[in-house]
C-alpha cells in the first residue's frame, strides 16, 4: 500500500484496475493530494513482480487487510474509489464497512455479465469464477455513490454501468463520457472534473 494521512481530511482508498500496479496509479494519489486528502493505494497480492499467482480470493483478502488497517487508525471519514476490476474490489470493501462514499470508475454488475458480453460463444458460467457481484455486494448500501462510465467502452459495456446504477439506492449520480472508451477517459476533461467534483461534494 501507498498511505499518505491528514487527519482533518477524509481519507480515499483507491483500488486499481487490471492493467498496471499500484505505483503507476500515481496521478490517481496526486488528484487526492491536491484536494487536501489522505489516501491509500492499494496493491493487491500477485501483482507489481510479487510472485504469487493473482486470484479474486487474495484480493479479498486485500482488502479485509486494509478494512482491518482502517479500523486500528480509527480514521473518522473514509471515501472508497475502484476502477474497472477494482470496483469489485471497492464493493466486497464496502459490503465489511461502509465508506462515506463510493465512486466507481467503468463498474460491471458482476463478472459473468463481462464474460457473458465479451465472450458470448462460451459457457461463461461455468468458465468465470463470479467472485465479485457488485450488485449483491451493493444492496445494503445506502450512501453516496458517484459512477463514471465511457459510453464507448467496449471492455466492460456502458450498459453493465447504467444497470448498477439502476440498482443502488441512496444518493446516486451517473456521469456518463460520450465517445470515450475504457482506457482513454483521462483524455476527456469531464474526467477530471468529475473527480473533482466527487471530492469536494459534502456527503
Amino acid at each position: 500500500m501507498y498511505v499518505e494521512t491528514n487527519e482533518k481530511k477524509p481519507t480515499v482508498i483507491l483500488y486499481h484496475g487490471n492493467a498496471g500496479s499500484a505505483c503507476n496509479r500515481y496521478f490517481y494519489a496526486d488528484m487526492f493530494s491536491q484536494a487536501g486528502y489522505g489516501y491509500i493505494v492499494v496493491e493487491y497480492a500477485g501483482y507489481s513482480n510479487d510472485t504469487q499467482a493473482p486470484s479474486h480470493a487474495l484480493i479479498k483478502q486485500d482488502v479485509e487487510s486494509v478494512v482491518s488497517y482502517l479500523d486500528d487508525y480509527q480514521l473518522s471519514s473514509v471515501y472508497v474509489v475502484g476502477v474497472s476490476i477494482g470496483t469489485g474490489a471497492a464493493t466486497y470493501h464496502t459490503s465489511l464497512k461502509a465508506p462515506e462514499k463510493l465512486l466507481l470508475i467503468s463498474p460491471f454488475t458482476d463478472l459473468q455479465a463481462v464474460a457473458k458480453d465479451r465472450f458470448w460463444f462460451y459457457p461463461t458460467s461455468l468458465l468465470v469464477d463470479n467472485a465479485f457481484d457488485n450488485v449483491s455486494a451493493l444492496e445494503n448500501y445506502s450512501g453516496d455513490t458517484t459512477i463514471i462510465h465511457g459510453t464507448a467502452d467496449t471492455i466492460i459495456p456502458y450498459a453493465l454501468g447504467q444497470e448498477l446504477f439502476q440498482s443502488l439506492s441512496g444518493s446516486k449520480k451517473l456521469i456518463s463520457i460520450p465517445e470515450a472508451g475504457h482506457n482513454d477517459l483521462f483524455r476527456h476533461a469531464v474526467m477530471y472534473q468529475a473527480i473533482n467534483e466527487f471530492l469536494e461534494e459534502s456527503p
